[in-house]
């Protein structure tokens, strides 16, 4: 007897198979959601790890002051501060890029082109051919604070010549410099 309703209108046989479908759908849809949270959970400690082992490598590269980022600093411990220097002792200030051709020698009169020391005139005294510097007398002077070396001496403030990139010299009067020959000996 149909009485219109929804229920009322399927056969009894066809309700309990509906009802097997809807409490398999159910338990599926709990298990995928349970599923998914644990995989959100594994998937945001793996996240959480990398960015604390990225912090710790970047907490070794640069230090950062609290007030500005709003959170602690990422120092970890001692080490950072022991190690920061680590990372830019050895760079070079330029870029080693030695000339192909290289047309200075100890001994050549240069003219400073470029530079707090421009217009100076001088001799190279050393040549560093790995970094392209040259070391020009009187040239590049940088005061250094040396320290007494025994009981009787006293401090003192000395003047010491710094090296200079090649680009910033021009040779303006070459030099017969020949490399010392090894004394054969003769019998």
């Amino acid at each position: 007897v149909a009485c219109g309703h929804h229920s009322c209108a399927i056969p009894p046989p066809f309700r309990n198979q509906e009802a097997r479908v809807i409490d398999t759908m159910k338990t599926t849809t709990i298990a995928s959601l349970a599923l998914n949270i644990v995989l959100a959970a594994v998937v945001l400690v793996a996240l959480l790890g990398r960015t604390q082992q990225h912090e710790q490598d970047v907490g070794m590269m640069m230090v950062r002051a609290p007030a500005a980022t709003g959170l602690a600093a990422p120092c970890t411990g001692s080490r950072t501060a022991v190690n920061f220097h680590r990372r830019f002792k050895f760079q070079p200030r330029r870029k080693p890029d030695p000339p192909r051709k290289w047309s200075m020698k100890v001994g050549d009169k240069v003219k400073v082109i470029s530079g707090g020391d421009k217009g100076k005139e001088s001799e190279i005294t050393r040549v560093y051919r790995k970094s392209g510097y040259v070391l020009v007398k009187d040239v590049n002077l940088k005061t250094k604070h040396q320290r007494p070396q025994g009981e009787d001496e006293t401090g003192a403030i000395i003047q010491i010549e710094h090296p200079i990139h090649h680009s910033n010299v021009k040779v303006t009067e070459r030099s017969v410099y020949t490399k010392p020959v090894a004394a054969v000996a003769t019998e």
